[in-house]
């Protein structure tokens, strides 16, 4: 990652503003209680409360010791796992100063600010003093030039034991979509009703019924680290963590399809209709079709990790 580049993303971050109400997915919150029982069997309120479900399952007693966050951004899902005692203390990684400085607001707010350790700094160039019981990411692998190395970064700074958890995007690199997703992604948008393809907050226009992607180039001037590598992330959590246990949670419809017209959907008229989607993402989710995925591992104490490239370079001297 260039000093350029990272100047650009927390450039870009320090100046992101809160979005309308269910301009996205993530803010639609029978899509949020869709995605958390496909991640921890439960249908929970609450933006990645199944992912922390999944921790709090998982922790040894007295929570994990010590954690670590990459891209925590205002660290509002770092600081409720402090708060439910699934983690006793983290270090926090972010580049975006604007962010950090937000992120101390809440954790002093919530009575956890002692239990952090704030660094407004590239993690993978700040020496670290200890290994974790835990690497946390949460949507914010994507952000990471190369999905590889980032990943294994979180191997080698792992205890033995330790545990690996990621709740993140993993499809193609820039939102770059492929062919057959776009395809899907067109059918749907084609058959839904004209008043749910009615832009929002301008009733008079309508929204393109042709899913597409999005200016690859102008993705790069805005935030050159937006799924800068995503697309070889499932694939470098495999190699590294062999053991892991990856859950597929969709995208393709809720995320593509129904992109910009989510607020037009009505809770109750519509409740059906989303319940058809939904499931329809699931079944291409379970097909291999998924823009996010949820993954957990542990550091196995007998095994370091290698890369076909990595071992290449050994057996050259």
């Amino acid at each position: 990652m260039t000093d350029e580049k990272l100047a650009k993303a927390a450039e870009f971050w320090s100046n992101v503003k809160p979005a309308a109400p269910r301009t996205h997915w993530w803010q639609h919150p029978e899509i949020v209680r869709h995605i958390n029982r496909l991640v921890c069997g439960q249908a929970l309120d609450g933006q990645a409360a199944g992912f922390q479900q999944l921790l709090k399952d998982r922790m040894p007693q007295g929570g994990f010791r010590r954690a670590v966050s990459v891209g925590s951004g205002v660290a509002a899902k770092e600081i409720a796992l402090l708060v439910d005692g699934v983690v006793q203390a983290f270090d926090l990684f972010e580049i975006s100063e604007e962010r950090l400085r937000a992120s101390k607001r809440l954790a002093r707010r919530n009575g956890v600010f002692e239990r952090i350790r704030f660094h407004c700094a590239n993690a993978f160039e700040t020496p670290l003093a200890e290994r974790y019981d835990l690497v946390h990411w949460n949507s914010s692998l994507h952000h990471m030039f190369d999905a590889h190395e980032a990943v294994s970064w979180s191997y080698r700074n792992l205890k033995p034991g330790g545990c690996f958890a990621m709740e993140d995007f993993v499809g193609p690199a820039r939102f770059q979509w492929t062919d057959e997703e776009l395809e899907i992604a067109t059918r749907i948008r084609s058959l839904l009703p004209d008043r749910l393809m009615r832009t929002p907050g301008d009733p008079s226009q309508s929204l393109d019924r042709t899913a597409r992607r999005p200016d690859r180039e102008m993705m790069i001037q805005a935030d050159p680290s937006e799924a800068a590598d995503s697309a070889n992330i499932l694939g470098a959590i495999e190699e590294v963590f062999p053991n892991a246990g990856i859950i597929l949670t969709g995208g393709i419809v809720y995320s593509l399809a129904l992109d910009g017209l989510l607020a037009n959907f009505d809770d109750g008229e519509d409740a059906a209709l989303m319940q058809s989607l939904l499931l329809l993402d699931e079944t291409l989710a379970k097909l291999g079709h998924t823009h996010h995925a949820v993954a957990i591992a542990v550091k196995e104490s007998s095994r370091r990790p290698c890369s076909l490239a990595s071992l290449w370079k050994r057996l050259r001297g």
